[in-house]
């Protein structure tokens, strides 16, 4: 749910408008638990910026200085362009939900690789126009009670665990282990 597929379009768009002040709330969360923890980055080798890293302002700062030389990355550009989940799409093999806002400051919609869920039969995609980042409410609880895609998400994994389940009685030597075939969901209407 919200995944920033592109991490490059997402990192372009973290530095507009209002997305700023999600920018720097991240960073201040990164930094706070980077401190928790920075004792076991004292003395290492490698390109580690951990004055950068302690005092980043931006996400970008953070993965520059800690994030991309952690994964082995040249740069934070060479992290985000070599990281993004949306050229993994063609390659899902398993069920998978996508559940996206259009409005999402965090996980834009223009990075959502829309034809290639479109094109795997295992990938399944929905996109609100309304939600920001992770804030579907609704009903008579919200914003208290549990946002509407709860039971879509628990529909979802039920028809996978109930294909999973009579599709290994009849599973065939050559499959994978692990990874039975199921199909996606036609989920039903939650209003």
């Amino acid at each position: 749910m919200c995944n920033p597929f592109n991490l490059v379009i997402a990192d372009e768009d973290f530095h507009k408008g209002f997305n700023n002040i999600y920018d720097r709330a991240l960073a201040n969360s990164l930094r706070a638990i980077f401190k928790k923890h920075a004792l076991l980055f004292e003395g290492l080798d490698g390109e580690y910026d951990i004055p950068k890293a302690a005092n980043a302002k931006t996400v970008r700062d953070f993965d520059e200085g800690l994030t991309r030389v952690s994964f082995g990355f040249r740069s934070v550009d060479d992290y985000y362009s070599n990281s993004s989940s949306s050229d993994s799409i063609k390659n899902v093999s398993i069920p998978l939900l996508c559940i996206q806002a259009d409005n999402d400051p965090i996980a834009p919609s223009r990075g959502i690789p829309r034809e290639d869920i479109k094109a795997n039969p295992n990938c399944l995609l929905i996109v609100t126009p309304e939600g920001g980042h992770l804030g579907w409410v609704a009903g008579d609880e919200a914003p208290f009670g549990c946002p509407w895609t709860d039971p879509i998400v628990m529909e979802f994994l039920e028809h996978v665990h109930n294909e999973t389940g009579s599709t290994s009685k009849n599973s065939v030597a050559n499959e994978p282990q692990g990874v039975p075939k199921t199909s996606v969901p036609h989920l039903s209407e939650h209003v």
